[in-house]
């Protein structure tokens, strides 16, 4: 035990330990002081005292070489043995004062700058208090953008949800590529600055565009990319438009049928249809297309691979409109072209809950058997078949 706590490493490294607790500053910031500050040591028994003795004393010779260096103290207890006698034990390490304490840490500069930042920072945002306190070290790790980051901080203030774009934003010393990379700890200042009203609390995170939805600031949306498969119904001559998705769902085409393919270059391939349009559904990302209102109305065909995802988001799709019919993802197509057939490696974990019967069926032999046929191995005649038997229907 002499070797390992009582020495010149060990009380170094427990105060360290203590030190980024920050329970220091948390006492600068209540007005509070923990000085005279003591580490206590741990109490030797007198079985170890007497195994221990020449460990000891050699070890106590360098602590004391060590408080003599660094200014603190050690404070000693009398314990008598019965064979050595009355012996001084050191109980404690003890710091008098903040300053000893800091040089020994080679804490002195960050601390002074901890305080000075601090005290700015309350005189301008009182609400940062608590922050503070249970975030110290952040101070210090952005010490030399911190006034920018306030000064981000007093615009928001100013002009709460600016509705406009990072890049509009006009304030004094700032680039948007400072806002860019400083969207972490600008949202924990946000948070604390701004009132409820000035911030949409239902988002969080900083994936999709989270910081500028938070807090009413403009962003890429989405897009939704559609084909025309009438050319009756070009519009001005286009027949390949990508819309943003605010557009596409207030979009009111009148259009009788609707597919929607994962595959960007079926997308592409789809042939023409009467009163007909393509989407590239891009996966799970076929929420976007909720709310659009050129597809409340019109027969929806979702043609995905045949594995466990794309029932899945043939699920979602007819969550979101009940009258989607799935496209070549049955029983026939599947044994038609089993020669393709692949391994999915990571099916689907849940049980979805929108499929008809048959496709159930199907989503189960998927699953258990690990199976996957992409819709690139589907024929293009074979795609022809069967779009004439729907468009044949549709007229």
């Amino acid at each position: 035990m002499a070797n390992g706590f009582i020495t010149p490493k060990a009380i170094k490294e427990r105060a360290e330990k203590i030190w980024q607790r920050g329970d220091f500053h948390k006492a600068y910031l209540e007005n509070n002081t923990l000085f005279p500050f003591s580490l206590s040591l741990p109490n030797l028994s007198a079985k170890e005292l007497l195994s221990e003795f020449s460990q000891l004393q050699n070890a106590l010779d360098l602590v004391r070489q060590d408080s003599l260096k660094n200014g603190y103290l050690i404070e000693n207890k009398s314990v008598n043995h019965r064979q050595l006698g009355e012996q001084k034990i050191p109980s404690a390490i003890v710091f008098n004062d903040e300053n000893i304490f800091l040089r020994y840490l080679g804490k002195t500069q960050e601390f002074t700058q901890f305080k000075k930042l601090a005290t700015q920072t309350l005189v301008r945002y009182s609400n940062l208090h608590d922050w503070l306190i249970r975030y110290p070290f952040k101070i210090i790790s952005f010490a030399n953008d911190w006034e920018s980051l306030l000064t981000v901080c007093d615009y928001f203030i100013q002009h709460p949800i600016p509705d406009c774009y990072v890049r509009q934003l006009d304030i004094s010393g700032i680039d948007t590529k400072f806002i860019e990379r400083h969207k972490a700890i600008l949202t924990e200042l946000l948070d604390c600055v701004l009132p409820e009203a000035a911030r949409d609390l239902k988002v969080t995170g900083l994936i999709n565009h989270g910081f500028e939805r938070r807090y009413g600031l403009r962003y890429e949306l989405p897009q939704v990319r559609i084909r025309i498969l009438d050319k009756n119904l070009a519009i001005a001559g286009l027949t390949d438009l990508t819309l943003t998705v605010n557009e596409f769902r207030q979009w009111d085409f009148p259009i009788k049928t609707v597919f929607v393919t994962e595959n960007k270059t079926s997308f592409l391939a789809f042939p023409e249809a009467v009163n007909a349009m393509v989407i590239f559904g891009g996966g799970y990302a076929i929420d976007l297309l909720a709310n659009a209102r050129c597809l409340q109305k019109a027969m929806i065909y979702y043609w995905g691979d045949l594995d466990t995802h794309g029932f899945a988001i043939l699920s979602k799709m007819r969550k979101l409109f009940p009258q989607t019919q799935s496209l070549l993802m049955n029983e026939e197509t599947l044994q038609i072209f089993k020669s393709s057939w692949g391994e999915e490696l990571q099916t689907v974990a849940y049980e979805p809950d929108n499929l008809t019967y048959y496709e159930q069926q199907v989503f189960v032999f998927l699953k258990q058997h690990k199976i996957r046929l992409e819709q690139e191995f589907l024929s293009y005649s074979y795609l022809l078949s069967v779009l004439n038997d729907i468009t044949e229907k549709a007229r």
